[in-house]
């Protein structure tokens, strides 16, 4: 009769553990997204989580309008646009504050502020 309460502590200790095995998982899937912005106007249109990159720049693009000039692409990762009068830059990292981050930097002035970013669900 010892063999049952053995038996039941086992399987609860293999029962606990077998959360971490259901945990969600990367999938390893391409997700896509796509900034589009007007760099006269401001005006912006973005994806994200499209399963290809010509899909997410034209989703992007529609969005935004047809005055759209600047648009970027960027796959299981953030990406950031910031902005000054009369001049954009953008850049992609693993998360919003890099993609942010970058995107300042590359901008070159203590005017410039960020006008959009998106990230994928995978990064």
């Amino acid at each position: 009769m010892r063999k049952l309460p053995m038996f039941a502590a086992t399987l609860m200790l293999a029962l606990s553990q077998a959360g971490d095995a259901a945990a969600p998982r990367k999938s390893g899937k391409a997700n896509w997204g796509a900034i589009a912005y007007n760099t006269r106007t401001g005006t912006f249109g973005y994806t994200v989580d499209v399963a290809s990159k010509r899909n997410a720049e034209t989703e992007a693009f529609k969005r935004c309008g047809s005055d759209c000039d600047l648009i970027k692409a960027f796959r299981n990762a953030c990406g950031a646009i910031a902005a000054r009068p009369k001049h954009a830059a953008w850049d992609i990292g693993a998360s919003r504050a890099i993609a942010e981050a970058k995107a300042l930097r590359k901008c070159g002035s203590e005017s410039c502020k960020i006008a959009v970013w998106a990230c994928t669900r995978e990064k």
